[in-house]
């Protein structure tokens, strides 16, 4: 069994959810002696055997191994009780509405009866007693979840359902128009409130139902509004009595799968020696990778094969033992971490550089005959601007000189994303630390999920120095160009969380207004050099600007080289700094100055 372990609220309610899904099919199948076939039943919720095993054993109030086989703990506690008790010990027990049939196939276990004779009691008791629901779908609830009233008056009924009058009268707001009386207004009330506290929309239908008038009829049926209410579709009741959008149950899930990550080193474990892989093994799990037209992973396998999950104590050797035997494998792909798909099973675009990030090379000379878009070695380059070219902000995909690794790596970093990554669905890999992503495999595939607990299949080119597959979540993102956002690593291989930050980067953001100003420049362009469109973008920057700011400008004009802008900017006479300043300034007057000859022993060859 698990040892205490320390769980927050929101972990403790997110982990009830997945409780309930986990009750449900233990239910179905009456007891659980290997794991791995409950895991397979919880698969397509993205709930794994690892998972399973420490919620299991980490919640004895509603989980018993009893022996040798996992049961709900309901089935203990209700032994020896009446049928009524009983039916009310296995729902507290499973948390939530209850299938019909799940409840007395319970109750048959508990009474040691058969389903047919059990069947007709449960269900009289059921339908025809005050303390349960039971829906138009054949689900089973307990009343006391949802607003009990009868005639009281609505201050003395919100005290006894513990519904305060501020989240009364803001329901009551919220749900103005309702006409309770209608046939489809509690599901139009639902939808139009959810989240929802359960009993709180019961009090606004109870007020509006029933009048004070005492020799008005009562309309409003506690148990009738229950049913209907929890049998919206779309919506599910969560173990804090709130009715929430279905679509919320995925962050449950995610949230839940990671406590369970975070409490299965408290699980016991037998000590083992790690495994053996057998070749006969070997051949079996590789018609497993290549029957899946998904990727599959080693963990996966090693619940699947082994019944071995993170909890196992010899886990990271049996880990670093099965992927050593797939990646000897000539018949499948290993794409990174854990990961393992068909041999060439990838996107062929993934293979080459887009052609907007390549850069074309300027032809264009002055009146003397020399080149007049040059790039300058270092020693040619103001001070500022030398450091500034190694900044990450200044780098992109086939303009980098790839820096050391970090003595301390980050576990999270702050990217910024640029206008042509962000129309193209990529994101350069000089942005990461150097080795933040797993240097081998050259092509890997990552999975990101954000705060909705959304997946996003990305894939890494370390060679190309790119990752491709972002588009559908950049469009979600207005700023075109400097939205930042985060990437965290997580406790699964090529597995990282992402999330949007509230504040665009301060130096690279560009307003739409000035992306449609740029875009015109660049539709002109054609035959200006790169000085050219240099100037007109200094232009709009009376009181200077910043380097990288200046970059990302041109950038969405024209395709330009980090030198080569700081190049421009360091040998022409009309552009300066003052002392002391980054910011870069543009004089008009000085523009026949020309390029300043001094700078021509720097021009690279």
């Amino acid at each position: 069994m698990a040892k205490p372990s320390s769980i927050k609220p929101e972990e403790q309610f997110a982990r009830s959810y997945v409780d309930r899904l986990i009750l449900e099919q233990l239910s179905e199948m009456e007891s659980a002696v290997k794991l791995s076939e409950l895991a397979d039943r919880l698969s397509n919720d993205g709930i794994g055997l690892a998972t399973v095993r420490s919620l299991l054993a980490s919640n004895p109030d509603r989980f018993a191994y009893h022996e040798r086989k996992w049961i709900p703990a309901a089935r203990l506690l209700g032994q020896g009780r009446p049928f009524a008790a009983a039916m009310t010990v296995v729902l507290e027990g499973f948390g939530g509405p209850m299938p019909m049939h799940s409840l007395i196939t319970e109750i048959g276990r508990i009474r040691q009866l058969p389903y047919e004779k059990v069947e007709p009691i449960v269900r009289r008791i059921a339908t025809n007693d005050w303390p349960y629901v039971v829906t138009g779908n054949d689900v089973v609830s307990l009343t006391a979840w949802g607003f009990e009233a009868i005639d009281q008056k609505i201050e003395r009924a919100l005290i006894l359902n513990n519904v305060s009058a501020e989240e009364f009268e803001e329901a009551k707001a919220k749900l103005e128009g309702i006409n309770f009386r209608d046939p489809e207004a509690i599901a139009d009330a639902v939808r139009k409130a959810a989240p929802i506290r359960l009993k709180v929309l019961g009090a606004v239908a109870y007020n509006s139902l029933n009048k004070p008038d005492p020799k008005s009829v009562l309309m409003f049926d506690a148990r009738r509004f229950y049913a209907q209410a929890i049998s919206v579709p779309g919506i599910v009741f969560a173990a804090d009595g709130v009715l929430y959008p279905e679509a919320e149950a995925k962050k449950w899930i995610s949230s839940a799968i990671k406590l369970a990550e975070r409490i299965a080193p408290t699980v016991e474990v037998e000590d083992v020696m790690p495994i053996e892989i057998k070749p006969e093994d070997v051949a079996r799990m590789v018609t497993r990778i290549t029957a899946n037209e998904n990727t599959t992973t080693a963990l996966r396998l090693l619940e699947e094969f082994y019944e071995i999950t993170p909890g196992n104590k010899t886990f990271p050797d049996d880990l670093a033992n099965i992927l050593a035997a797939l990646r000897s494998s000539p018949d499948i792909q290993w794409v990174g971490g854990d990961r393992f798909r068909r041999k060439g099973d990838f996107p062929d675009y993934i293979l080459e550089v887009p052609e907007p990030f390549h850069f074309s090379k300027s032809t264009q000379t002055s009146e003397d005959g020399d080149p007049i878009d040059v790039e300058l070695t270092d020693d040619g380059l103001s001070s500022s601007l030398r450091k500034l070219l190694q900044h990450p902000l200044a780098t992109d995909v086939l303009d980098e000189d790839i820096q050391p690794a970090p003595k301390t790596m980050p576990e999270t970093v702050r990217l910024v994303l640029k206008s042509i990554h962000r129309e193209l669905g990529t994101f350069p890999m000089c942005q990461l630390p150097t080795n933040w992503l797993d240097p081998e495999p050259n092509i890997q595939e990552i999975i990101v999920i954000d705060p909705n607990a959304r997946e996003l299949q990305i894939w890494a080119n370390h060679e190309g120095r790119l990752i491709y597959g972002f588009l559908d979540w950049w469009y979600e993102q207005g700023i075109e160009s400097g939205g930042v956002f985060t990437l965290t690593k997580t406790t699964k291989p090529n597995v990282l969380e992402f999330e949007w930050l509230d504040q665009p980067d301060p130096v690279v953001y560009i307003s739409a207004q000035r992306m449609e100003e740029l875009r015109q420049l660049g539709i002109a362009a054609e035959g200006k050099t790169t000085l050219d469109l240099l100037i007109e973008v200094m232009a709009h920057w009376p009181k200077g600007a910043d380097y990288l700011t200046i970059l990302a400008e041109v950038n969405v004009v024209r395709r330009s080289s980090r030198r080569l802008i700081a190049s421009l900017l360091s040998s022409y006479q009309c552009f300066y700094q003052r002392s002391g300043s980054p910011v870069w300034h543009y004089d008009p007057k000085k523009v026949d100055l020309g390029f300043d000859k001094t700078k021509r022993k720097f021009v690279k060859k």
